[in-house]
Formats: structure tokens, C-alpha cells, sequence
């Protein structure tokens, strides 16, 4: 029973995760263009709509945002990994969309920013059609926040990328009508109370190790 005690506090860690940094060139209007002026890249709170030219949704610049964390997954979840379900159930993830929605017909170029977050990048979510960011909604999407249901041209095309760098995501877009939104899964990092509740809990197995002896 004592060991059990002692060892509770080492299961019950809580995670927490966020988007930490973002960093990169300032956004491109296309030629002409002056209802966009050019915009840095910003981590925002979690908006009451991110829906395709909705008030207050629209931006001039990558913006992103945390959604749901810590969340266990109940089932396989699908990103743009090779294979049917690449994050398995049981998996604790935290959620994050960056996307960029211009107000109506707008260009605008963003190429080259930088997003970081405290935990390893799992997945991503970006195919053409957004079926992916709009299936995952429920489960992962912040609450509060509208979201778009899935068409065409949701989530990235042939001109826009990403690349993913441990904790680091670069992601290039570039858009007209409608925008672009991208999820992105990591995993959870410990809070920071967690490293405090394991030291006691490792001090307190010593103890009981050394009076055994």
C-alpha cells in the first residue's frame, strides 16, 4: 500500500501544450492588392470563428491559435503521415490551427514562417479539401470557435508547403479565395509542477529502499 501511495503522484501528470514562438518574414500583398497591408505573423487567443471571410475571422498574415489540450484520443487519427490512422488511440495530443483567410478575393503571400511549440509535432493536418481539420473539429477544435466544414481548397495546395523540424514548423502559403487552414498535433510536455511531484516521489522510493535494506 505505501509503495502505492508513493508512487501516485508520478501517474497523475498533468500536460499542457502551446504554440511558444513564431518568427519569419512579414506577408506579401499581390501586386495591386491594398486591402492587405504587410502583416507579421502573430500567435492569437482562440477566435469565435475562423470561417471563410467571416467578420472577424479574416487576417492579412499566418495567424495561429491552441485548441484542445491534453486531450485522449478514443480513436486513430488521421493526418497527412502516410497510412490510415497514424496516431493511435490512447495517444495524449494537443491541438494548434494556423491559418490564413483573407476578406474575400485577396492575394496574399506568406511564405517562410516559423512556428514553434513545446511538444514534438505528431501530425498534421492540411489535405486540399480540409476534410481532415474538419472531422477532427469536434474532438480537437478549441471550444468556442466556429469552424468551417470541408471544400475545396481548405487546406493546402500545390503552391503552399510545410516542413516539420522536431518542435518546429515552417509553413508556406499563399491565398486568394478562400483561405488556408492547416492543424497541427503534438504531443504533451509535462506541467511544470509534474518534475516537483516526480522528485518527491523518486526521494520518497529511496527512503523506503534504504529502510528495506
Amino acid at each position: 500500500m505505501k509503495k502505492w501511495m508513493v508512487l501516485l503522484p508520478l501517474a497523475a501528470m498533468c500536460a499542457h501544450g502551446a504554440i511558444i514562438g513564431v518568427s519569419g518574414p512579414n506577408s506579401t500583398p499581390g501586386q495591386g492588392v491594398t486591402a492587405c497591408p504587410s502583416t507579421a505573423a502573430s500567435i492569437i487567443a482562440a477566435p469565435g470563428s475562423v470561417v471563410d471571410d467571416a467578420p472577424g475571422a479574416t487576417n492579412c498574415a499566418q495567424q495561429g491559435f491552441d485548441e484542445k489540450q491534453g486531450v485522449l484520443l478514443a480513436a486513430n487519427l488521421n493526418t497527412d503521415a502516410p497510412g490510415a490512422s497514424n496516431i493511435l488511440a490512447g495517444t495524449l495530443v494537443n491541438s494548434h490551427m494556423i491559418f490564413l483567410n483573407t476578406n474575400g478575393n485577396v492575394n496574399v503571400l506568406h511564405d517562410g514562417v516559423v512556428w514553434e511549440f513545446d511538444g514534438l509535432i505528431l501530425g498534421v493536418m492540411s489535405n486540399q479539401s480540409g476534410t481532415l481539420e474538419a472531422n477532427s473539429s469536434a474532438a480537437l477544435g478549441a471550444a468556442g470557435t466556429t469552424y468551417p466544414a470541408a471544400f475545396g481548397s481548405r487546406g493546402l495546395e500545390s503552391r503552399d508547403s510545410y516542413s516539420i523540424n522536431g518542435r518546429f514548423l515552417t509553413v508556406n502559403m499563399q491565398v486568394t479565395e478562400p483561405g488556408d487552414w492547416i492543424r497541427v498535433v503534438t504531443s504533451p510536455v509535462p506541467e511544470p509542477g509534474t518534475y516537483a511531484l516526480m522528485g518527491a516521489g523518486l526521494m520518497a522510493l529511496g527512503f523506503l529502499r534504504r529502510r528495506k535494506a
